[in-house]
């Protein structure tokens, strides 16, 4: 039985897949690089650390200017990041409900505090997992399974929120079940592994209604 929702947030809580995309585009620009469209469906969904090495032997450029650029850019994207309202809408009535609620991110955790004051989800979740609380990051099972080790229960009694093939792979490696809720940046990737797949994000309330998942 379902006790525990366990949400990514970049795509999911927020609409930050662009920022992380643009953020790089826009370094890679000021270096005299132009990426592929193709070269940008890559980043979708990574952390800076676990793409920049791919680019870095592709491209070859000086890796430190790279990341000051892009953090800088990041930055200044991310203070007008948009939410995606019925999720957060979504999250408050699970947790009415009586269900854990947790947040499993690889972005920062200063970012994160950023997220939860604009959208008054400070007082929300049981558990939060950001990029330092990671040994390993997403598609490694290590994030969702200290999630669940934080909040007391099992695998098996995890359903997972994500909108990435990066993120699916993270949660099925960790033994969970996993809802899908593609994106503008992650339609076209392969979610043959997903448990579900839904359009909006009230179709969860359906599924978790369902005794049999």
């Amino acid at each position: 039985m379902i006790q525990a929702i366990l949400f990514d947030r970049d795509g999911v809580i927020i609409n930050s897949e662009k920022t992380n995309v643009f953020s790089a585009v826009q370094a890679f620009g000021d270096l005299g690089i132009v990426i592929s469209e193709k070269d940008k469906e890559y980043i979708v969904g990574k952390h800076t650390l676990d793409y920049v090495e791919y680019f870095e032997k592709k491209y070859s450029f000086p890796l430190d200017m790279f990341l000051k650029i892009q953090k800088e850019n990041y930055y200044k994207l991310f203070s007008s990041v948009e939410f995606f309202e019925n999720t957060i809408k979504l999250i408050k009535r699970l947790k009415l409900k009586g269900y854990k609620i947790a947040l499993t991110t690889s972005s920062h955790l200063d970012s994160t505090k950023t997220v939860f004051e604009k959208a008054n989800l400070g007082e929300v979740f049981d558990v939060v997992v950001t990029f330092e609380d990671c040994k390993k990051r997403k598609p490694d099972p290590y994030p969702y399974l200290i999630t669940a080790k934080k909040l007391g229960i099992k695998s098996s009694e995890c359903l997972v929120i994500e909108d990435s093939v990066i993120g699916l792979e993270s949660a099925k490696n960790a033994k969970m079940k996993c809802v899908v809720i593609p994106n503008e940046y992650t339609k076209k990737q392969d979610f043959t592994k997903a448990d579900f797949i839904v359009k909006y994000p009230n179709e969860i309330e359906d599924i978790l209604n369902n005794k049999n998942i």
